[in-house]
């Protein structure tokens, strides 16, 4: 990671939008400046960057654990316990007239402290500032993501070869963690495993529900590796594909297909969405795709550009995106096919390696 020249980008940005200064605690975006993580917790640690500077500060007793790169190239404000460190945060900005933007995550008693030292500055979200960066991929970013996939489907193709039937949702969810982890991948929660009518529901839970043959499954997955998450749906049928289940992969394949046709740079994300929903729609589905197409994927498995009907923003090249039909038919079963994509400069890439064929399994 660059972090001279990504504070050379949010300072360039900040100049575009007429912010004067950005201030962020423990996140991802803080991850993403400076490879620091950080726990979120009542000491407060900032990254300032202002239009030619910046400043990271923390506690004292933190400092033996700051990276050298960090202390190499940003000058560290330490603060001892018995000191405020929203005093310090002040003198390096100045109570003066600026726009200062705040992480999007910073918690709201941090903010509200910031302000009260900084009282003739205006405020507004650091996502201004953020979220266009963060969206447009690096060569080392996109190799980290490339890595998430590689190691989550291997993850997968072990679960399903163990087969599925008579296991609850539960121990294959747990299983498939197990899985993830020892491929290298940082798995938080229980991936999502919905079976037979449980698959109607696009965020059900792994719950103690056994899988029958005949049940068609949902396991939506992934984790992350150096911070990078993918995130992948496959769908499959135990033993034998229920009644109509043919019919309905097929039309959620031809949704996920076209979908991947028209991903490109210069076309808005609602165009984007509408592409697959039209497929649906017109087999007389529509109603049962009930969700957005997609979100951007990154550090956060869930960040821009979000793929959803109305939003204008348009997608551009070094996006990564997914790419997430699903029709939902409640008392019967839900399929969904995810795979996530990269925008370059003439089109869309698939990292995802998995098929898009019906998997038959034990």
């Amino acid at each position: 990671m660059d972090m001279k020249k990504r504070i050379e980008d949010v300072q360039r940005a900040m100049g575009e939008k007429q912010i004067d200064c950005l201030i962020l605690a423990p996140s991802t975006d803080l991850y993403y400046m400076t490879g620091f993580r950080g726990i979120a917790m009542e000491r407060p640690v900032f990254l300032i960057v202002l239009r030619e500077e910046a400043y990271f500060i923390l506690p004292r007793f933190e400092a033996d654990d700051l990276q050298k790169e960090i202390k190499e190239q940003i000058p560290c404000i330490l603060w001892q316990e018995t000191e405020d460190p929203y005093e310090k945060a002040a003198a390096c900005i100045g109570n003066k007239k600026l726009c200062i933007a705040a992480g999007d995550t910073m918690p709201h008693v941090m903010a509200y402290r910031l302000a009260r030292k900084m009282e003739h500055a205006s405020w507004c979200l650091g996502g201004e500032v953020m979220e266009v960066l963060r969206a447009r991929k690096d060569a080392e970013e996109l190799e980290a993501l490339m890595a998430a996939q590689v190691r989550s489907e291997a993850a997968l193709s072990r679960t399903l070869r163990q087969g599925l039937s008579g296991y609850t949702e539960r121990e294959v969810a747990l299983r498939l963690k197990g899985h993830l982890e020892e491929e290298g991948l940082v798995c938080q929660g229980l991936p999502l495993v919905a079976s037979g009518q449980y698959g109607a529901m696009p965020h059900h839970q792994a719950e103690d529900i056994k899988i029958c043959r005949q049940d068609a499954v949902i396991i939506d997955f992934g984790g992350s590796y150096e911070g990078y998450y993918s995130d992948i749906t496959r769908t499959v049928a135990v033993g034998k594909a229920p009644e109509g289940f043919e019919e309905v992969f097929g039309i959620v394949r031809t949704a996920n297909e076209a979908a991947f046709k028209k991903a490109k740079p210069g076309i808005t994300c609602g165009c984007l969405d509408e592409a697959a929903r039209e497929v649906i729609r017109e087999a007389g589905y529509g109603k049962f795709f009930t969700h957005r197409l997609g979100h951007g994927i990154g550090l956060d498995i869930h960040e821009p550009p979000y793929i959803v009907a109305g939003n204008r923003s348009v997608v551009q090249e070094g996006n990564v995106c997914s790419n997430e039909p699903g029709i939902y038919l409640p008392g019967r079963f839900g399929v969904r096919l995810e795979d996530d994509l990269y925008i370059g400069p003439e089109g869309a890439s698939c990292l995802t390696g998995l098929g898009h064929e019906i998997l038959i399994v034990d």
